[in-house]
């Protein structure tokens, strides 16, 4: 049996449907007028294009960071008041920092929202790649409930209540969808949290170690 357009694109991509499957246009579309934002919110906008945008799950993405925070005051005013080690001191501030920082970056930068581009055409905007040997020249699809043209790889999030362009999944943690726009700063935000955890671990332990000995040599002196 055969596959449609849209199952070759789906099947190239790797994505899996979480949304409606898109509407293979037809003479009743229309480019909508006003901007959908569905469950998402724009902070900061510049030259039309959103730079800024929380989505639905901002609480968790506050929870988690305000922890990480906490966490990192407490680290470093640890280290800086009990290590010798100038060493020690700075790159424990420079972990933590970066921790916070990574985990900030991914998750207000915008993910690949792209509903902001009026210039939808059937020219520009086709579901599928040349690659696949379909002939789609008439088969551009649109999402149903954005109303806005899809370029391949996008997907309707249902968290998010918007299209996602080269969606990969959608993220609580950080409170929105990881995508176009920020799936390189997730993988930098998940291995700044690999060194975070390992160096602060081994850090603390070394504390501990050296605190212990220390006090075993006061014991044995005042013996």
């Amino acid at each position: 049996m055969s596959l449609d357009s849209s199952q070759k694109c789906d099947e190239e991509t790797g994505l899996k449907s979480i949304a409606p499957e898109p509407l293979e246009l037809d003479e009743t579309y229309q480019t909508p007028v006003d901007i959908r934002w569905g469950n998402c919110y724009p902070l900061v906008i510049k030259n039309n294009i959103p730079k800024i945008v929380i989505g639905p799950h901002w609480p968790l993405f506050i929870f988690a960071y305000s922890l990480f925070i906490a966490a990192s005051i407490f680290l470093i005013g640890w280290h800086f008041t009990s290590t010798s080690s100038e060493f020690i001191k700075w790159a424990t501030f420079i972990v933590c920092v970066n921790q916070c920082w990574s985990y900030a970056w991914v998750a207000l930068i915008n993910p690949g929202v792209i509903n902001y581009d009026k210039n939808n055409s059937m020219d520009n905007r086709p579901r599928c790649s040349q690659q696949l040997n379909i002939e789609n020249d008439s088969k551009t699809w649109y999402c149903s409930v954005c109303k806005l043209l899809q370029l391949h790889g996008t997907v309707h999030c249902r968290d998010c209540d918007l299209c996602i362009q080269e969606m990969d999944h959608h993220c609580p943690w950080t409170g929105k969808c990881i995508g176009k726009g920020n799936i390189k700063q997730f993988y930098y935000f998940l291995v700044s949290t690999l060194i975070f955890m390992i160096f602060n671990i081994i850090g603390s332990l070394t504390q501990l170690d050296g605190s212990l000995n220390g006090t075993r040599r006061k014991v044995k002196q005042g013996n």
